[in-house]
């Protein structure tokens, strides 16, 4: 029995509809600490007023101010929830074929990814239609030359039809898969960024062209939790599992950040829970993940907490409190005791720095901006420095290139337990 919940295509989702929802959300949320931040000006001033002696003469003029601010924040919030509420109608009367979803091209995709980094958990719980489901997508070089993204067909789709979509090259081996996995607010169009350096062509393209593995790329809400999307992928790879065209005899695991914990999470579910796929896990990679933690998130938190100390900043504090359960779980990284390295794969890092050298005093303080050089190898033994580089250069470097084709292309392969 499949546990996976029924997962949503971008056709059966309005994707207008749901845009005209965040931006009707993102009004109110930016508008109350802004509204907090009047109110506490305007209450030092008018005390200020009443220790001088005038409070008696100010208070007519604070109740006017208190009551004509308090009904133009509260228009604005109101305004904003009509004119989504009035777009999102407009769009839900629309035919299907009559609009373009946003996600259908790379610039809305990943607009779509970093709002849903960001409060990716809250557009779930509201279920807005742009909260982004989690697919498999596989890579190929279209008529132009340039690399294309398909999306796999879903859950009642069947071998056949599975096969048609990946077997454009006649010699890639779908016997042999590699997996990326991209992190906070990215989406499998991240694998692109700096592709100058590569003459256009990502990874997966390219590791598939040296190794002959079919390529896949995951799209997954970076603001869930983290151990809810290994959750998720672990039983997504299990229904592709079945219904693959040819028996998988081996699969590779590539994340970038965030992706490389979500990955750890997958394999200990599929552990623990006797998913078949994990079997065939061979290595695992990981880019900048930041396995015991990310300081940034964990600063966040801190300022999160002292803003609402006061109640001049407390609106603010909550404006912050409103980030991501995803975010929230980069504070504290991956427990190794709780979620262990898959014990019969073996694990590679590359740990960014943008100091000249590794070997520097501050290379580990400031790490590739987000994420410690310690953090990035965690437990893994093999981790390969890139100095001069910061934590985005990670998703398409030449040298990344390099160590990934000396990691995936070694025939030899780790003893299972």
């Amino acid at each position: 029995m499949n546990d996976q919940p029924h997962r949503p295509s971008r056709q059966d989702r309005n994707e207008v509809r749901g845009a005209a929802g965040v931006a009707s959300e993102a009004v109110d949320i930016v508008s109350r600490p802004v509204q907090g931040t009047h109110e506490a000006i305007a209450g030092t001033v008018f005390g200020a007023l009443r220790r001088v002696g005038l409070g008696p003469a100010s208070k007519p003029v604070q109740v006017v101010h208190d009551g004509i601010s308090t009904g133009v924040y509260a228009a604005v919030r109101g305004i904003s929830h009509l004119a989504g509420q009035g777009v999102g109608a407009a769009a839900a009367l629309a035919r299907p074929g009559e609009w373009r979803p946003i996600t259908g091209n790379p610039t809305g995709a990943v607009l779509t990814g970093a709002v849903n980094g960001l409060v990716g958990d809250h557009m779930v719980a509201l279920d807005n239609d742009l909260a982004v489901p989690m697919a498999l997508y596989t890579s190929t070089i279209g008529p132009d030359g340039d690399e294309e993204h398909h999306e796999l067909p879903g859950d009642t789709a069947d071998p056949g039809a599975l096969r048609a979509v990946v077997a454009d090259h006649p010699e890639r081996d779908l016997r042999r898969l590699v997996l990326f996995v991209h992190g906070l607010g990215e989406t499998e169009h991240a694998w692109r960024l700096y592709g100058e350096a590569s003459a256009g062509e990502g990874y997966a393209e390219r590791v598939a062209s040296a190794t002959g593995a079919t390529p896949l790329l995951l799209r997954y809400n970076s603001g869930l939790r983290i151990a809810d999307n290994g959750s998720a992928l672990s039983l997504l790879l299990t229904d592709l599992f079945h219904r693959w065209p040819e028996e998988v005899a081996r699969l590779d695991l590539v994340g970038h950040s965030m992706g490389g914990l979500v990955l750890r999470h997958a394999c200990h579910h599929a552990v623990r829970t006797g998913q078949p796929w994990v079997g065939a896990v061979r290595r695992m990679i990981y880019l900048g993940s930041p396995h015991r933690g990310a300081p940034l998130a964990h600063r966040v938190d801190q300022l999160a907490s002292q803003l609402s100390r006061w109640s001049s900043s407390r609106t603010w504090g909550e404006f912050l409190d409103r980030r991501s359960a995803g975010i929230r779980d980069l504070v504290a990284g991956v427990s190794d005791t709780e979620v262990p390295l898959l014990a019969h794969a073996s694990h590679h890092a590359v740990a960014a720095c943008v100091t000249s050298s590794a070997d520097h005093p501050l290379a580990n303080a400031l790490g590739d901006l987000l994420v410690p050089v310690d953090s990035a190898g965690g437990a893994v033994a093999d981790v390969e420095p890139l100095t001069s580089s910061h934590h985005f250069h990670l998703l398409n470097d030449p040298d990344v290139h390099d160590h990934l084709m000396r990691w995936l292309s070694a025939e030899d392969e780790p003893t299972r337990e």
